[in-house]
């Protein structure tokens, strides 16, 4: 086995740009229903709520099934029969897990609503169940996508994404405009565009796999799933626990939640890289980690530095986007960019370095793991948030996602030891977190614009990819740009 490096940026590049493109697109249109006249921060606020839930109906009703497609993929790439029960298990498996929440909400829907202190939000029936059937379409799109990328179906990959996107933000606009300017019509024009997109995913997967199921395959993809599903709960409550201390704040939450919400665009662009990756690094562990170390390390670097250019050199463009388009107090989201998106550096690490416990199936440790850092989380949420607002949420998620990666890098590094280049991966991605932490700190005490800031963590940031990547550099000039 070799590693092809055109190949992979290649495949890389098409994930990437595919992937995040529906979830890309509709952040960038907001502008179009923002404004005086339009949506505010408070009609932001009730969309973060809403993406809470709809995140968390992704969680429950996906199950982790898109790791454990593309992970028992390999198990069954060579039998046909055993694909076909794989596939249409997984799916039937969603279905009836989004079926199931569906009831639950409805039977205890006055409950939830009294969760809140917004009106709008207490009348749960309005805008949750769309909600929870906006994650059920998440979880088919993301099982579906997970299968095509190991299955190397671009084309198909390619199809569903933009699908996707043409009809969910093409829906989400025209019902916000046919909805009285209300935040509930972004949500029913996304439920309607989603659920199309869903619909075509189940008629191809059926259609080739028939309506099957296999209950003894099912426990034990189950149990691989598992603890990853409660780790996905516990993430979920990491991510989304400031949205409810913030709730009391409405225009605090819509004005951080904006640009949390450039922060997923950028994890969803990563996420795509990360799809490029997992296929190869999984491919080379099959083979052998200890045998294939190298080829393991060169792609870890490589997607690195791919997520670090792709976080540090989005700053600068978002921070414009912000002060030209938004008309709203949403303009102060601008002062955020930078130091919310720098915790996209920590969720690279940790997918790195928990590609090999995936792969040895040691899922077990992602529950206990994630358990004390939500607990961690929610403590300095409930401390902070009420002290520093916006900047405690800020303060409470960068904290908890380093511990999380450092934890987890420990943990990789007991049972599946891989001699990291720590420079590369632990030690400068450190420091222009660090540097940021401090920029920030200057933006607020002295009014610094946010800009200058972002300009001055740029240009550290690619001074140092220029010394710590001199010798890479090189090589790839000499052996592919000088050619050109």
């Amino acid at each position: 086995m070799k590693l092809n490096l055109k190949e992979y940026f290649k495949i890389s590049a098409i994930y990437t740009i595919i992937g995040a493109f529906p979830s890309l697109l509709q952040i960038l249109v907001q502008p179009i229903i923002e404004g005086k006249d339009k949506l505010g921060p408070i009609d932001f606020s009730h969309l973060a709520i809403s993406e809470a839930i709809a995140s968390f109906a992704f969680i429950f009703t996906l199950f982790s099934m898109g790791n454990a497609i593309a992970r028992f993929y390999y198990d069954f790439q060579d039998k046909p029969r055993g694909y076909k029960y794989l596939v249409a298990s997984i799916f039937n498996s969603i279905l009836f897990r989004g079926v199931l929440l569906l009831i639950i909400a409805f039977t205890f829907h006055e409950k939830i609503g009294n969760f809140f202190t917004q009106p709008e939000l207490q009348d749960f029936t309005s805008y949750g169940y769309a909600s929870i059937i906006i994650g059920l379409n998440r979880a088919i799109v993301t099982t579906a996508t997970a299968l095509y990328r190991n299955e190397k179906k671009i084309k198909l990959f390619v199809f569903i994404n933009l699908l996707l996107t043409v009809l969910r933000t093409g829906l989400q606009i025209a019902a916000v405009f046919l909805y009285e300017m209300s935040f509930l019509g972004y949500i029913y024009g996304t439920v309607i565009g989603s659920s199309f997109t869903s619909i075509v995913i189940l008629i191809i997967a059926y259609r080739k796999t028939g309506f099957k199921h296999n209950f003894k395959l099912m426990k034990e993809v189950n149990k691989f799933a598992f603890p990853l599903f409660q780790y996905g709960l516990l993430v979920w409550g990491l991510t989304f626990a400031d949205r409810y201390f913030l709730e009391q704040m409405p225009e605090q939450l819509g004005i951080y939640n904006a640009a949390v919400n450039f922060a997923i665009g950028i994890q969803i662009i990563l996420q795509g890289l990360q799809g490029a990756v997992q296929p190869e690094l999984f491919s080379f562990m099959k083979a052998g980690i200890k045998e294939y170390s190298k080829e393991i390390k060169t792609i870890s670097n490589l997607f690195m530095v791919q997520s670090q250019v792709v976080i540090i050199l989005s700053i600068i463009p978002i921070i414009i986007f912000f002060l030209i388009f938004y008309e709203t107090d949403l303009k102060l989201a601008s002062e955020l960019i930078a130091i919310i998106f720098i915790k996209q550096i920590f969720i690279t690490q940790y997918n790195i370095f928990s590609a090999p416990i995936y792969y040895l199936k040691k899922t077990k440790i992602f529950l206990y793991i994630n358990i004390v850092i939500l607990i961690i989380n929610l403590i300095l949420n409930f401390l902070l948030i009420p002290i520093f607002k916006i900047y405690g949420a800020i303060i409470a998620s960068i904290t908890s996602s380093f511990l999380q990666t450092m934890i987890m890098y420990y943990y990789q590094e007991k049972h599946a030891p891989i001699k990291w280049n720590t420079k590369k991966l632990l030690i400068f991605p450190l420091t222009i977190t660090i540097v940021t932490i401090i920029l920030q700190l200057f933006q607020v005490q002295f009014s610094l614009n946010p800009l200058i800031a972002a300009i001055i963590i740029n240009i550290i940031f690619i001074s140092g990819l220029l010394i710590l990547y001199k010798k890479e550099i090189n090589n790839l000039w000499y052996k592919y740009i000088k050619k050109i």
